[in-house]
C-alpha cells in the first residue's frame, strides 16, 4: 500500500494530467455595457441643461425609422457586468431599466417608468444594441439604448 505522502503526489499528477485546474478559478471577464437615455423631439434647442445631442451612429439608427427631428442623450451610464449578473440602473428619478446576463446565451433589457414595468427586449449575447423606447407625452419620445460600442459625441451644429 503507497504511503499517504506518495498518494498525495499521484493525485495531484493525475488530476494534471486529466486538465483540472487546482488554482481558484477567477472572476468571470467583466464585459463594459453603455446605457443612454434618449429623448426625441422636434425642438431646436436642448430640453434642459447638460443635454446633448445622440452621436452620428445611433442617429444614422433612429432617423431612417422615427420622425423627430433631434435626438437628445439625456443620461448615460458607463457598466460593467460579468456572465451571469442582473442589475438595475436609476436613469432619472422615473426611469429605471434593468440588464439581465444570467442566460449565457441572451442579453435581456427590461424597462421601467415610474416603477411599472413598460417594455423587455431580449438579444443574442454579442455586440448588438438593444433599443427599447416610448411615449414621454404627444410632443416627444424617450428610448433606453444599451450598447457595447462607447457613443460618439455628437458634432456641434447650429440646427
Amino acid at each position: 500500500m503507497a504511503r499517504v505522502p506518495e498518494l498525495k503526489w499521484l493525485l495531484i499528477l493525475a488530476f494534471l494530467m486529466a486538465g483540472v485546474n487546482l488554482a481558484p478559478a477567477e472572476e468571470d471577464e467583466k464585459v463594459t455595457y453603455y446605457v443612454q437615455l434618449v429623448r426625441g423631439d422636434n425642438e431646436v434647442n436642448p430640453p434642459a441643461p447638460g443635454v446633448r445631442r445622440i452621436g452620428p451612429k445611433l442617429s444614422a439608427r433612429f432617423r431612417p425609422v422615427f420622425k423627430w427631428e433631434s435626438y437628445w442623450e439625456v443620461h448615460r451610464q458607463k457598466i460593467a457586468l460579468s456572465g451571469g449578473q442582473k442589475t438595475r440602473l436609476r436613469l432619472t428619478p422615473e426611469r429605471e431599466v434593468v440588464i439581465d446576463l444570467t442566460n449565457p446565451a441572451k442579453r435581456k433589457v427590461t424597462a421601467y417608468q415610474s416603477g411599472k414595468l413598460i417594455a423587455c427586449t431580449t438579444h443574442a449575447a454579442g455586440d448588438a444594441m438593444s433599443i427599447i423606447g416610448g411615449e414621454r407625452d404627444t410632443d416627444s419620445v424617450w428610448f433606453i439604448v444599451v450598447r457595447r460600442d462607447k457613443p460618439t459625441e455628437a458634432k456641434i451644429s447650429s440646427k
